[in-house]
């Protein structure tokens, strides 16, 4: 049965399909956006009337609802950001002439392209935190919440990082690990509010080789979160929502690695949304929202693996993307220019995929070296 506000909503269209009155209850205010927005923006999924435009899926629906909000509300470098994102090349080139040209992303997470899972953000994340954490024979996994006005609430910079530097260190002292990358995520299952919670990944050593650990330390690690939460916000609960699992095989590794490492407020989240969450989530665009802390941390990471045997750039040596050493004769891609698709002579490229392209040389050095592996 289809909603009383989609009902109505089609109720108020002209014959070629223009909303003319409603409005989400979620946006305060006429000012929200400068044209009406469409009822399936809160809509369920399986409501949708197909003969909309669908933000759900909808990519240039999303691009243009949120490059309107961002030129209204005094983000216009931004909105240029979101506009230009996938349309330029950097062209890179090696001391020997070889040459590759790699797509420019905005990597803004709210954007329509770089906020999807497998993004190609979303695959420089994964691939940077599988060097990290790959090597480990399991990964442990603890994601730590907070009460829901709390959660929903716009906590600053500083209470942000001393939140999720104590979650971190609350594993630490508990289960003896050595480092771990603690991601602060905004958003939850449920739409048009925030939903911030820590989400710490470490390497899980010396267990039975199944990840379990004991009910005490789970039951120390929820009491140590409870206490400090009461202390930091003056609070009196006697227990928080802590949950622990973990991956103990290459392919659940790799997934819980991209699981933790996908969006934190995707382009869809991100339009449902009040504006002044909205506001807040853009206030913290420069703030580094993954931290690596104990050996894992940036300074320390590649002694601790190379101590271990472990090489520490293998991943992102092997991405043909990310990687800054040309596979042909090993010296470094320096960086040439900017240039748009229209530019380059594409019949001297093979593309890898549609992120970048090589020389043919370069092409076959990289086919030479998957057949071998």
């Amino acid at each position: 049965m289809r909603s009383d506000f989609s009902r109505a909503s089609r109720r108020a269209r002209f014959p070629g399909g223009q909303v003319l009155s409603t409005r989400p209850p979620f946006l305060s205010s006429p000012e929200a956006v400068s044209e009406p927005f469409l009822p399936s923006l809160c809509t369920a999924l399986g409501q949708v009337d197909l003969n909309e435009r669908n933000p759900h899926e909808d990519k240039e629906l999303q691009k243009d609802t949120l490059v309107r909000w961002l030129d209204n509300n005094g983000h216009s470098a931004a909105a240029s950001q979101l506009l230009d994102c996938g349309n330029s090349y950097a062209h890179l080139k090696c001391s020997k002439g070889h040459e590759k040209v790699t797509r420019i992303y905005c990597d803004n997470e709210f954007c329509p392209t770089c906020g999807q899972i497998d993004s190609r953000a979303h695959k420089t994340r994964s691939t940077r935190g599988y060097d990290r954490l790959l090597w480990a024979p399991i990964l442990g996994y603890y994601v730590f919440t907070l009460p829901a006005d709390i959660g929903a609430s716009h906590l600053t910079r500083e209470q942000l990082n001393i939140l999720g530097k104590k979650a971190y260190k609350i594993v630490e002292n508990i289960l003896k690990i050595d480092g771990a990358m603690c991601r602060t995520h905004f958003a939850g299952k449920k739409l048009g509010h925030l939903q911030i919670h820590f989400n710490v990944l470490f390497p899980l050593l010396g267990t039975n080789g199944l990840g379990v650990i004991t009910a005490g330390a789970r039951d120390s690690i929820r009491q140590a979160w409870t206490a400090f939460i009461n202390e930091f916000f003056s609070l009196s609960l006697k227990e928080t929502d802590v949950s622990y699992s973990f991956a103990p095989t290459q392919v659940k590794k790799i997934n819980k690695i991209k699981y933790v490492l996908r969006p934190i407020v995707d382009a869809f989240m991100f339009m449902t949304l009040s504006d002044e969450d909205k506001a807040y989530v853009m206030s913290l665009r420069k703030w580094h929202n993954t931290r690596w802390f104990g050996k894992l941390s940036n300074a320390l990471y590649k002694k601790y693996l190379i101590e271990k045997g472990v090489d520490p750039v293998k991943f992102e040596r092997d991405d043909p993307y990310l990687s800054n050493v040309c596979p042909v004769c090993g010296t470094r891609f320096r960086f040439v220019e900017i240039l748009r698709k229209a530019d380059i002579l594409w019949q001297r490229f093979r593309r890898i995929d549609r992120d970048v392209a090589v020389d043919l040389e370069v092409f076959a050095a990289l086919k030479t070296k998957a057949a071998a592996c």
